[in-house]
């Protein structure tokens, strides 16, 4: 049901949105900006119990906490890369949102690193 709330609420600031870009695009970057702000504040809130499952999920497997904040981590920096680079392309620059993209594939890449030396560990341990 969030789901649909926060579609709604995309649906019916679209017209707003095209309307203020064609006069004064700065408001609508501004809009889109306040919209993502709240449909994300709401993910949160909702997303809340779902990590709380997936670390129960991890713990009942027996793997250990830092491979869950790994995988968390990393959602969170491919979702703020995502939004960031779509506001981006928005405000008109697609340089800067391949740029964004470039420095969300870093980052993702050093929040998998830890990740990375324990199967490099595994396999020389089998070798």
């Amino acid at each position: 049901m969030e789901l649909l709330k926060l579609a709604a609420l995309c649906a019916a600031c679209l017209l707003p949105v095209t309307l203020l870009r064609r006069k004064t695009p700065e408001q609508a970057l501004l809009l889109t900006t306040a919209i993502l702000s709240v449909v994300l504040a709401r993910c949160l809130r909702e997303g809340a119990p779902l990590l709380a499952e997936i670390r129960t999920l991890f713990d009942q497997a027996g793997i250990e906490t830092v491979y869950v904040s790994i995988l968390l981590r990393t959602l969170a920096a491919a979702l703020v890369t995502r939004s960031c680079a779509d506001l981006c392309r928005d405000g008109g620059s697609q340089t800067l949102a391949s740029a964004v993209e470039t420095a969300g594939a870093v980052a993702a890449l050093a929040i998998a690193l830890p990740l990375l030396r324990a199967v490099v560990e595994l396999l020389t341990g089998y070798f």
